[in-house]
Formats: C-alpha cells, structure tokens, sequence
C-alpha cells in the first residue's frame, strides 16, 4: 500500500484540481444551455413562426419553397436573411441584477417570440428591446436568465430583424432594405436638380447629406427625419408587371430620359435602382395629361418593367429641403 500512496496522492490532487476548476468556470462563463441562441445549421430550418403581440406570421417551407401563412410566396431574399440571421446570434453578457427585474418584465409583456423547427425539434426564442440606445435582451424558452444579444455583422436591434408584416415578405417589392444595411440612397428629379440629394449612412446613426453629385455637402439636416426616411425602404411594392402592350414602350422610355431615379447601395456592396417615367394617360390641345395615380417603372438597370403606384415612392420621393430641421 505504502508502495502506491504517491500514486494515490496523485490521483486525489488531480480530482479536486478538476473539481475546482469546474466549480470555477460555472461560476465565470457562460452557459452553454443558457446562451445557445445560434443554429449551426440554420440552413436546415423547415418553419419559423413569429409573433409579435396579437400579430404572428408563419414561413413554411413546402418543396423548397418558403410560403408566408400558407398564402403566398416568400421573398427569397428576406428568407435568406432571417435564417442567417438565426446562424450569426450571438449572446453578450448576463442581464445586470439591478436590471433584471425591468428586462424580465419587458420579455414576459413586449417580447418578440420566434420559434424555428428542424424535423423534430423545436427551439424557443423570446426578444425584447427598449428601444434605440438600448441592448436587445433574449432567452430562450426553458432557460434560467436572458442575455445580452447581438447578430454578427449586424449594428440595429435585433428585434427588429423579426417582422410580422405580411407586407415585407412580398415578392413584389422594389425596394425592401432594413435601415441598418442601407449605406447610401441617391433620389434624383429631372424637374427639380436643385432638390436632389444623396444621403449617407457612414456608420450606425450617422447621417450625411449631399447633392445628388456626392459633393457640397448639407449642414443642420435632422438625423430622425433621416432615420424616417431610411425606414420607408423596408417594404416599397410595386403594383404588377407591365404588360405585353406597356412592354413596348420600354426602349421609348430609356431614350426619353427617367423622370424620377432612386438607387439604394447597401453596406454588403449590393446595389438596386428604380428608374420612374410619368404615364401619359391622354393629350389636351397637344400637351400631355400624366397618369396621377401609377408610375412605369425599370428596375434592375431596365431589365424590368412594373407599374407603380404613387403611394407607394412618395415617401421616399423627397427633396433635399425634407431634411433640414423645419424642411419639408
């Protein structure tokens, strides 16, 4: 026996060694059953489910295809969006003690709940968020404590990458962009040069504006009416295709010069324009009569030709005087 006490010190020393650091880290990082917000195989989602209070919207995936609350088809984009959304969240740091009491509040009467599925399994998400200058908090369903989230590569709430509008999931969208992802929005009027602008979103909440040629910048602009402007790109449908006959106008179009040009670059490089031509609906002592309700429009360089309806651009047909403090 005396021949294997040191052998047996050793073992002992070595159990409570690893006992201790076990005790150690629990007490110093994060759970993994508590903090597990990611999906290594996002791409395997079959169904998300969103509620938002009494909204709630469902993606189904039926034979490869995404399907919004079993009406109509998902846009393709936003769909890839969300799901690499659920493959980057990435949990912070443990909510405060003297702020816990407030963020379980807020998670059990304001949050976002998600639910995704894979095959058999489903996984639980609650989301809460103030408001702007606020972190989002999240926990997962069957969990102790909520956390500090965030989307790698994503600066905004993440809440609000969680949309029930039936509306944003529409393929027939012209623009469809959340703000944080917009770099930069160029608006051109052909009447009215002077009103033209680019504005720039340099970083998170930062906002730049200039003429419509990138230089001579604007001073004193109001950021929340910038924050309103970029807002309106998050759902900008149009009405429906051109048809065979308004098709043939198309190259008339290109050579007669757009009337209205709005082009959207995002931060990932991605860029989108709508060219908009007034409609002439008939002529008065030989003077055109424009169209006051629909737009032609060219998308995608003129690729592709869609009626637009006015309600759905004059929000992002301002001029540069909009941003100014008493602008409009």
């Amino acid at each position: 026996m005396r021949k294997y006490r040191y052998h047996i010190a050793a073992i002992v020393l070595l159990l409570l060694l690893v006992l201790f650091f076990r005790q150690h880290r629990s007490s110093t990082t994060l759970d993994r059953r508590e903090t597990g917000f990611a999906i290594i195989n996002f791409e395997d989602i079959e169904r998300v489910v969103i509620r938002d209070g009494k909204d709630e919207l469902t993606l189904d995936l039926e034979d490869g295809t995404w399907i919004v609350n079993s009406v109509f088809e998902a846009r393709e984009k936003a769909v890839e969006m969300l799901l690499q959304t659920f493959g980057r969240l990435r949990a912070g740091s443990p909510v405060p003690r003297s702020m816990l009491g407030n963020v379980t509040e807020g998670l059990a009467g304001a949050a976002i709940t998600v639910e995704t599925t894979i095959g058999r399994r489903t996984r639980v998400y609650h989301v809460w968020s103030p408001g702007p200058g606020n972190p989002t908090y999240m926990i997962r369903e069957g969990a102790k404590e909520p956390y500090v989230v965030e989307v790698v590569g994503f600066s905004g709430h993440v809440a609000s990458l969680f949309v029930t509008d039936p509306g944003y999931w529409r393929p027939n969208m012209l623009f469809g962009y959340r703000p944080d992802d917009i770099a930069e929005v160029l608006v051109y009027h052909r009447e009215d040069e002077s009103g033209s602008f680019i504005l720039r979103q340099p970083g998170p909440r930062e906002y730049r504006l200039y003429s419509h040629t990138g230089e001579d910048p604007v001073d004193d602009i109001n950021d929340s009416l910038a924050v309103r402007f970029l807002a309106n790109f998050i759902y900008v449908p149009y009405e429906r295709p051109a048809r065979e006959n308004e098709l043939e106008l198309s190259d008339s179009l290109t050579r007669a010069g757009y009337d209205h040009l709005v082009k959207v670059t995002c931060r990932d490089g991605s860029v989108s324009d709508l060219r908009l031509h007034r409609i002439i609906s008939g002529y008065d002592n030989g003077n055109p009569d424009f169209d006051v309700f629909r737009l032609y429009g060219l998308v995608e360089g003129g690729s592709e030709m869609v009626i637009v309806p006015y309600h759905s651009v004059d929000l992002i047909l301002r001029t540069s005087s909009y941003f100014k403090p008493h602008g409009r």
